[in-house]
Protein backbone atom coordinates (compact mmCIF):
# COMPACT_ATOMS: atom_id res chain seq x y z
CA UNK A 1 0.00 0.00 0.00
CA UNK A 2 1.36 3.41 -0.95
CA UNK A 3 1.45 6.46 1.30
CA UNK A 4 -2.10 7.67 1.85
CA UNK A 5 -4.17 10.38 3.46
CA UNK A 6 -6.35 8.86 6.16
CA UNK A 7 -9.93 9.32 4.93
CA UNK A 8 -11.52 5.86 5.00
CA UNK A 9 -10.32 4.11 8.17
CA UNK A 10 -12.62 1.85 10.19
CA UNK A 11 -12.85 1.06 13.90
CA UNK A 12 -14.94 -1.88 15.12
CA UNK A 13 -15.06 -2.59 18.85
CA UNK A 14 -17.17 -5.52 20.07
CA UNK A 15 -20.68 -5.03 18.66
CA UNK A 16 -20.33 -1.35 17.83
CA UNK A 17 -18.95 0.47 14.80
CA UNK A 18 -17.09 3.62 15.91
CA UNK A 19 -16.17 4.51 12.32
CA UNK A 20 -18.70 7.32 11.88
CA UNK A 21 -18.01 8.71 15.36
CA UNK A 22 -14.21 8.87 15.17
CA UNK A 23 -11.82 11.16 13.31
CA UNK A 24 -8.58 10.13 15.01
CA UNK A 25 -7.38 6.58 15.59
CA UNK A 26 -4.03 5.07 16.56
CA UNK A 27 -3.17 1.41 17.09
CA UNK A 28 0.17 0.64 18.70
CA UNK A 29 2.11 -2.58 19.20
CA UNK A 30 5.21 -2.33 21.36
CA UNK A 31 8.02 -4.63 22.41
CA UNK A 32 9.92 -3.36 25.45
CA UNK A 33 13.63 -2.81 24.87
CA UNK A 34 15.46 -4.10 27.97
CA UNK A 35 18.98 -2.78 28.45
CA UNK A 36 21.65 -5.50 28.76
CA UNK A 37 24.69 -3.26 28.26
CA UNK A 38 27.89 -4.46 29.94
CA UNK A 39 31.55 -3.52 30.05
CA UNK A 40 31.98 -5.78 27.01
CA UNK A 41 29.53 -3.77 24.88
CA UNK A 42 32.32 -1.67 23.39
CA UNK A 43 30.67 1.59 24.37
CA UNK A 44 27.33 0.79 22.69
CA UNK A 45 24.07 0.03 24.44
CA UNK A 46 22.68 -3.46 23.87
CA UNK A 47 19.06 -4.48 24.21
CA UNK A 48 16.90 -7.59 24.25
CA UNK A 49 13.14 -7.76 23.84
CA UNK A 50 11.04 -7.71 26.99
CA UNK A 51 7.26 -7.81 27.21
CA UNK A 52 4.99 -6.86 24.32
CA UNK A 53 1.90 -4.68 24.63
CA UNK A 54 -0.90 -3.38 22.43
CA UNK A 55 -3.08 -0.29 22.67
CA UNK A 56 -5.79 1.51 20.73
CA UNK A 57 -6.73 5.15 21.11
CA UNK A 58 -9.42 7.08 19.28
CA UNK A 59 -11.01 10.51 19.36
CA UNK A 60 -14.16 11.85 17.80
CA UNK A 61 -17.57 13.38 18.34
CA UNK A 62 -19.63 12.35 21.35
CA UNK A 63 -23.17 11.04 21.10
CA UNK A 64 -25.53 9.36 23.53
CA UNK A 65 -28.56 7.10 23.14
CA UNK A 66 -30.01 4.01 24.77
CA UNK A 67 -27.33 1.66 23.39
CA UNK A 68 -26.09 2.31 19.84
CA UNK A 69 -23.97 5.40 20.55
CA UNK A 70 -20.54 6.37 21.85
CA UNK A 71 -21.47 7.04 25.48
CA UNK A 72 -23.17 3.77 26.44
CA UNK A 73 -20.74 1.73 24.36
CA UNK A 74 -17.69 3.30 26.01
CA UNK A 75 -18.99 3.72 29.55
CA UNK A 76 -21.02 0.56 30.18
CA UNK A 77 -18.12 -1.78 29.35
CA UNK A 78 -15.34 0.33 30.90
CA UNK A 79 -12.72 -2.02 32.30
CA UNK A 80 -14.11 -5.10 30.55
CA UNK A 81 -11.34 -7.38 29.26
CA UNK A 82 -11.05 -9.03 25.86
CA UNK A 83 -13.31 -6.76 23.83
CA UNK A 84 -12.84 -7.83 20.19
CA UNK A 85 -11.29 -5.04 18.09
CA UNK A 86 -10.69 -4.78 14.34
CA UNK A 87 -9.21 -1.63 12.80
CA UNK A 88 -7.77 -0.70 9.43
CA UNK A 89 -6.55 2.23 7.36
CA UNK A 90 -8.80 1.49 4.36
CA UNK A 91 -12.34 0.17 4.68
CA UNK A 92 -12.03 -2.09 1.64
CA UNK A 93 -12.18 -5.88 1.58
CA UNK A 94 -8.77 -7.60 1.17
CA UNK A 95 -6.98 -4.55 2.59
CA UNK A 96 -4.94 -4.82 5.79
CA UNK A 97 -6.84 -5.22 9.04
CA UNK A 98 -5.45 -5.48 12.57
CA UNK A 99 -7.20 -7.64 15.15
CA UNK A 100 -6.91 -7.94 18.89
CA UNK A 101 -8.66 -8.32 22.22
CA UNK A 102 -8.45 -5.20 24.34
CA UNK A 103 -10.15 -3.54 27.28
CA UNK A 104 -11.58 -0.02 27.46
CA UNK A 105 -9.69 1.65 30.32
CA UNK A 106 -9.84 5.43 29.83
CA UNK A 107 -12.90 7.31 28.60
CA UNK A 108 -13.04 11.11 28.41
CA UNK A 109 -15.66 13.43 26.98
CA UNK A 110 -16.16 17.17 27.06
CA UNK A 111 -15.44 20.41 25.27
CA UNK A 112 -15.59 24.17 25.47
CA UNK A 113 -18.36 26.61 24.69
CA UNK A 114 -19.08 26.95 21.01
CA UNK A 115 -17.20 23.77 20.05
CA UNK A 116 -18.49 20.33 19.13
CA UNK A 117 -18.58 18.05 22.17
CA UNK A 118 -15.87 15.41 21.82
CA UNK A 119 -14.68 12.14 23.31
CA UNK A 120 -11.55 10.05 23.59
CA UNK A 121 -11.27 6.35 24.34
CA UNK A 122 -8.08 4.46 25.20
CA UNK A 123 -7.88 0.67 25.16
CA UNK A 124 -5.14 -1.73 26.26
CA UNK A 125 -4.45 -5.34 25.29
CA UNK A 126 -5.87 -7.89 27.72
CA UNK A 127 -5.00 -11.31 26.27
CA UNK A 128 -1.87 -13.27 25.45
CA UNK A 129 -2.21 -12.98 21.68
CA UNK A 130 -1.61 -9.27 21.13
CA UNK A 131 -2.13 -7.84 17.65
CA UNK A 132 -2.80 -10.04 14.61
CA UNK A 133 -2.24 -8.58 11.16
CA UNK A 134 -4.64 -9.92 8.54
CA UNK A 135 -7.11 -8.71 5.95
CA UNK A 136 -10.64 -7.36 5.98
CA UNK A 137 -12.67 -10.31 4.71
CA UNK A 138 -16.09 -8.69 5.01
CA UNK A 139 -16.69 -4.97 5.43
CA UNK A 140 -19.83 -3.98 7.30
CA UNK A 141 -22.78 -5.45 5.42
CA UNK A 142 -26.17 -7.12 5.77
CA UNK A 143 -26.24 -10.92 5.75
CA UNK A 144 -29.66 -12.56 5.52
CA UNK A 145 -29.04 -15.65 3.42
CA UNK A 146 -26.72 -18.63 3.53
CA UNK A 147 -23.51 -18.86 1.55
CA UNK A 148 -20.18 -17.07 1.32
CA UNK A 149 -20.15 -13.33 1.99
CA UNK A 150 -17.47 -10.69 1.74
CA UNK A 151 -14.32 -11.41 -0.30
CA UNK A 152 -11.78 -14.20 -0.60
CA UNK A 153 -8.49 -13.20 1.03
CA UNK A 154 -5.06 -14.60 0.16
CA UNK A 155 -3.05 -14.96 3.39
CA UNK A 156 -0.23 -17.19 2.16
CA UNK A 157 0.97 -20.60 3.30
CA UNK A 158 -0.05 -21.07 6.95
CA UNK A 159 2.01 -24.18 7.64
CA UNK A 160 3.36 -23.94 11.19
CA UNK A 161 1.21 -20.86 11.86
CA UNK A 162 -2.29 -20.23 13.20
CA UNK A 163 -5.48 -18.88 11.64
CA UNK A 164 -7.35 -16.12 13.49
CA UNK A 165 -10.68 -14.45 12.79
CA UNK A 166 -12.79 -11.65 14.24
CA UNK A 167 -16.51 -11.24 13.65
CA UNK A 168 -18.45 -8.13 14.64
CA UNK A 169 -22.23 -8.41 14.82
CA UNK A 170 -23.64 -4.88 14.99
CA UNK A 171 -27.29 -5.91 14.90
CA UNK A 172 -28.69 -9.41 15.18
CA UNK A 173 -31.64 -11.24 13.71
CA UNK A 174 -32.65 -14.60 15.18
CA UNK A 175 -29.52 -16.71 14.67
CA UNK A 176 -26.55 -17.13 12.33
CA UNK A 177 -23.78 -19.69 12.05
CA UNK A 178 -20.57 -18.42 10.44
CA UNK A 179 -17.66 -20.59 9.38
CA UNK A 180 -14.17 -19.76 8.21
CA UNK A 181 -13.30 -21.80 5.14
CA UNK A 182 -10.02 -22.34 3.29
CA UNK A 183 -8.97 -23.67 -0.11
CA UNK A 184 -5.91 -23.92 -2.33
CA UNK A 185 -7.56 -21.85 -5.08
CA UNK A 186 -9.44 -18.55 -5.16
CA UNK A 187 -12.46 -20.17 -6.80
CA UNK A 188 -13.05 -22.37 -3.74
CA UNK A 189 -13.75 -25.48 -5.75
CA UNK A 190 -12.88 -27.69 -2.75
CA UNK A 191 -13.58 -25.62 0.39
CA UNK A 192 -12.55 -26.89 3.81
CA UNK A 193 -14.21 -25.78 7.04
CA UNK A 194 -11.51 -24.31 9.26
CA UNK A 195 -13.66 -23.45 12.28
CA UNK A 196 -17.11 -22.28 13.34
CA UNK A 197 -16.98 -18.87 14.99
CA UNK A 198 -18.20 -18.98 18.59
CA UNK A 199 -18.63 -22.74 18.21
CA UNK A 200 -22.17 -22.56 16.87
CA UNK A 201 -25.13 -20.28 16.27
CA UNK A 202 -24.80 -16.59 17.16
CA UNK A 203 -27.96 -14.78 18.27
CA UNK A 204 -26.71 -11.52 19.83
CA UNK A 205 -24.80 -8.43 18.80
CA UNK A 206 -21.19 -8.36 19.95
CA UNK A 207 -17.62 -9.11 19.01
CA UNK A 208 -16.59 -12.73 18.47
CA UNK A 209 -12.98 -13.96 18.55
CA UNK A 210 -12.45 -17.31 16.86
CA UNK A 211 -10.36 -19.76 18.85
CA UNK A 212 -7.24 -20.05 16.76
CA UNK A 213 -6.63 -23.21 14.73
CA UNK A 214 -3.48 -24.61 13.17
CA UNK A 215 -2.85 -23.47 9.63
CA UNK A 216 -2.30 -25.64 6.54
CA UNK A 217 -0.88 -25.18 3.06
CA UNK A 218 -4.17 -23.57 1.95
CA UNK A 219 -3.66 -19.90 1.13
CA UNK A 220 -7.21 -18.66 0.47
CA UNK A 221 -9.83 -17.93 3.13
CA UNK A 222 -13.40 -16.68 3.28
CA UNK A 223 -16.40 -16.32 5.59
CA UNK A 224 -19.47 -18.48 5.00
CA UNK A 225 -22.90 -18.34 6.61
CA UNK A 226 -23.95 -21.98 6.85
CA UNK A 227 -27.27 -21.09 8.49
CA UNK A 228 -29.12 -17.84 9.09
CA UNK A 229 -32.56 -16.77 10.30
CA UNK A 230 -33.31 -13.07 10.15
CA UNK A 231 -31.04 -10.22 9.09
CA UNK A 232 -27.59 -9.49 10.55
CA UNK A 233 -25.25 -6.51 10.21
CA UNK A 234 -21.75 -8.01 10.17
CA UNK A 235 -18.08 -7.31 9.52
CA UNK A 236 -15.12 -9.67 9.83
CA UNK A 237 -11.40 -10.13 9.30
CA UNK A 238 -9.11 -13.14 8.96
CA UNK A 239 -5.39 -13.36 9.66
CA UNK A 240 -2.55 -15.88 9.72
CA UNK A 241 0.25 -15.51 12.24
Amino acid sequence: MATLALTDAFVHVAGYDFTCDANDVMLSAEAEAQDVTTFCSAGWREHVMGLKSSALSMKGYWQSASSAAVDPQAFDSLGTANEVVTVGDVNTETEVAYMGQLGKFTYNHGGTIGQVYGFSLDCQGTDGVGVVRGQLAAKKQTVNSTGAFGSVVNLGDATGLYVYCTLHVFSAGTSITVKVQSDDNSGFTTPTDVATISGGAISAAGGYWMTRVAGTTDTYYRLNASAVTGSFSIAGAIGVQ
